[in-house]
């Protein structure tokens, strides 16, 4: 008897899960409007002969980071810049940052908005992706940055011949 019970309950069971299953409404499908595409931000171009134009290689020891950061920063008359750094660890090295986007100096201010991260759209209103710096100082051969915030890390770079890579 139990083994009708048993079979009788499970039969029970798979036509209450099948009539759930057939009274559920099907997923209604609406189109709604598809996300605006981001408008691209549209560089502005530096001035005729700006000593930043360039490509600058900053080799630095970041606060709190165990290791050696190489940063390549090419700055193109168009006013847009492309950004990429590596971090040594030891024996190790790791890309760190791949970023394009826009630049421009300003007053002695120079200014960095990343459009792409690692080929990707970013978010304009996220301030991570601008950073601003003092120009301290700028020359055929070297510049020197600083942070234009308290405690602000200086960036000093010097320039590279157009085309040089970091060597991964």
């Amino acid at each position: 008897m139990s083994s009708v019970f048993l079979r009788s309950a499970g039969v029970a069971c798979a036509i209450l899960i099948l009539a759930g299953c057939a009274a559920r409404k099907p997923a209604a499908i609406t189109e709604g409007k598809p996300a605006e595409a981001a408008k691209p931000v549209a560089c502005e171009p530096a001035k005729a002969g700006d000593p930043m134009i360039g490509t600058w290689l900053s080799n630095s020891r970041p606060k709190d980071v165990a290791g050696d950061m190489q940063s390549l920063i090419v700055l193109s008359a168009d006013g847009t810049m492309s950004y990429e750094s590596l971090l040594k660890i030891g024996r190790k090295t790791r890309p760190a940052l791949r970023e394009t986007g826009c630049w421009s100096v300003a007053d002695g201010i120079y200014t960095m908005r990343t459009t792409q991260s690692a080929g990707e759209p970013v978010d304009a209103n996220d301030p991570i992706y601008l950073n601003r710096y003092r120009v301290e100082k700028v020359d055929k051969t070297k510049f020197a940055l600083r942070e234009l915030k308290t405690g602000g890390m200086q960036l000093t770079a010097r320039r590279m011949p157009t085309g040089y890579r970091l060597a991964y």
